[in-house]
């Protein structure tokens, strides 16, 4: 959202809301926006989190409500599919609260009775529902009001490249996996294929990069895959490395960028290693099929299948000339798809449509 709002700003005025104690607020106002806290919480299993969900969810939407009304806001934009403050807050201002829901999550891949209870609220309260893919579209009605808008990407590249060189290492080819370590975000799968294409090319190397959030399941995940690199012998040849900001540089210090999550609704690690020149391959989960023309600009494996995702790896390894022209073909498609027209520039035209409503 900050890189679409970012572009933005000479015709709207934006106010984020955040999370308690989240820490993109540090962010949001080093880049000069009048930032919000809510305290959030997110319906779970846990018994405590359903105990205070309710409740809270009142409250919030109360106090929404009401900062609406102090900041002289037109329009709420929830920024996650499962966000319910804004319905609320909508009921609270009888009807007049504007609201723009974004879908972000593949809805095909969450429990079935809360995803068709949460497309039910936004086709039935939004004044406009966001898909970010038609991946995510599809799960919809043909209503008008839910329409497709994609993230935009970068503004600039701070390394800037030519033309991707054929070799970035002499001696090895480098995989990188980046994103946060989650149960069903693709480590597994990656290095499982990894395993099999290693037998056959020892110039391999592979490098976790992302973090845990603080959450339990997520650091016993990541604790999960560094034990088996241990038992495998693998150490000094798969990486485990945390959070980093500069996605940027740690894409363009790899040969390949691997993305096997089983299920994306979009996956801006995919837009940003095609946008980068990084040669990607990523599995059919969902949004990546829309990034990428299979074969021109990256490979497409089906999803959950370790020994195509290993026959990939191997042979866009064994083939510098084709990752050169995988980069090249790339930078070129996801500029054209993801033009300003696509983009930004939508996401302004569908706000002007909803605050022109009568």
């Amino acid at each position: 959202m900050r890189n679409a709002t970012g572009q933005l700003r000479g015709q709207f005025i934006f106010e984020y809301i955040v999370p308690t104690g989240s820490t993109a607020r540090a962010v949001l106002e080093r880049d000069g926006y009048a930032v919000h806290e809510l305290p959030f919480v997110e319906i779970s299993r846990r018994k405590e989190d359903v105990l205070r969900y309710f409740p809270l969810l009142l409250l919030n939407s109360w106090r929404l409500r009401q900062l609406v009304r102090r900041q002289g806001a037109s329009m709420v934009h929830l920024n996650d599919f499962y966000n319910l403050t804004g319905y609320v807050a909508k009921a609270f201002s009888l009807g007049k609260l504007r609201l723009v829901t974004h879908v972000r999550f593949l809805p095909q891949s969450l429990p079935q009775p809360l995803a068709r209870t949460w497309r039910w609220l936004a086709e039935r309260f939004a004044d406009r529902v966001v898909c970010v893919s038609q991946a995510v579209r599809s799960y919809f009605s043909e209503a008008e009001k839910v329409q497709v808008v994609f993230d935009p990407i970068p503004e600039t590249e701070q390394y800037p490249v030519a033309v991707v060189p054929i070799l970035r290492h002499p001696t090895t080819v480098e995989l990188l996996y980046l994103s946060n370590y989650i149960p069903g975000k693709g480590q597994d799968l990656a290095l499982a294929a990894f395993k099999k294409a290693y037998v056959y090319n020892k110039q391999l190397r592979l490098s976790f990069i992302g973090g845990d959030m603080g959450m339990p399941r997520n650091r016993e995940f990541r604790e999960q895959l560094e034990r088996e690199v241990q038992q495998d012998g693998l150490k000094q040849i798969v990486s485990f490395g945390s959070f980093v900001t500069d996605v940027e540089k740690a894409m363009k210090a790899a040969d390949i960028v691997l993305n096997f999550s089983e299920a994306e609704s979009f996956s801006l690690t995919c837009l940003d290693a095609l946008y980068f020149g990084i040669p990607l391959i990523a599995s059919d989960c969902g949004g990546p099929a829309e990034l990428f023309e299979n074969g021109g600009s990256g490979i497409l494996v089906p999803n959950r299948d370790v020994g195509s995702m290993a026959e990939a790896i191997i042979t866009l390894a064994d083939d510098p000339q084709k990752r050169t022209q995988f980069a090249a073909a790339s930078r070129i498609f996801v500029r054209q798809k993801f033009s300003p027209e696509a983009t930004y520039l939508r996401l302004g035209r569908l706000y002007a449509t909803v605050l022109t409503k009568q």
